[in-house]
């Protein structure tokens, strides 16, 4: 695949789809007015890694990427670039070029892990035309930024959240207040909320980085507030 038929994306954010634990990745054009968007879905501990590098949150120890990254650099190989070249039932096919000795070899990967190595290795990350042209989200020309986009993507699958939405509350049923003392359950207040997202958050980092005893004890904190906002 040569390189004209390739265009150069840089790495918006990682965000939920749907739901918390369905995150897309997101790539935008590096070039041109009305840069075009493409996501990719991964998985949770593929999502985190990634969202840490764009954040320059560094895990307390080195993760598997990390480490992959350590050995590239020891090794002297040199990571070219990572290409996103096809899309089949859903499923997203990458290839991360590397270079040693002056001799270039293609390596199979998942979308997710090469482009969690692209970014620990300052690497371009590139997507084929022809997927593009394909499964690329188009800008509207009263599009102002990157946001606006992602918005709309979203504003798209309202029919299918609205769905999931139906279905939880069928699953929470509560029978009829017997009488009127029986207040409805209270929705925790904003602070809270705020402190449960930011621990749900340091227990994927404790998990990703293996520190197995801190996840207890965050998990244990998030069983906490999460009892004290059914009172």
């Amino acid at each position: 695949m040569s390189d004209t038929s390739l265009v150069e994306m840089t790495v918006v954010k990682v965000s939920p789809y749907l739901r918390e634990d369905r995150p897309l990745v997101w790539l935008s054009e590096k070039e041109g007015e009305l840069p075009r968007l493409l996501p990719i879905p991964i998985g949770e501990f593929e999502a985190a890694a990634i969202r840490m590098r764009l954040e320059n949150d560094g895990p307390i120890r080195p993760i598997s990427y990390d480490l992959l990254s350590s050995m590239v650099n020891y090794l002297a190989i040199n990571v070219r670039q990572v290409v996103i070249h096809n899309v089949h039932r859903s499923i997203y096919y990458a290839r991360v070029v590397i270079e040693k000795n002056h001799t270039i070899k293609d390596i199979d990967a998942r979308p997710s892990d090469a482009i969690a190595l692209a970014l620990r290795t300052d690497s371009p990350v590139y997507v084929s035309h022809t997927l593009l042209n394909k499964v690329g989200l188009e800008p509207l020309e009263t599009d102002l930024d990157v946001e606006h986009t992602l918005n709309r993507f979203y504003e798209f699958e309202a029919q299918i959240s609205k769905s999931l939405n139906t279905e939880a509350e069928t699953a929470n049923i509560r029978p009829p207040k017997r009488n009127a003392e029986e207040a409805e359950p209270q929705r925790p207040p904003e602070k809270e909320r705020d402190e449960l997202s930011l621990l749900q958050h340091q227990l994927q980092q404790a998990v990703i980085c293996e520190e197995y005893e801190e996840a207890a004890r965050l998990r244990d904190a998030i069983e906490l507030l999460v009892n004290k906002a059914k009172r």
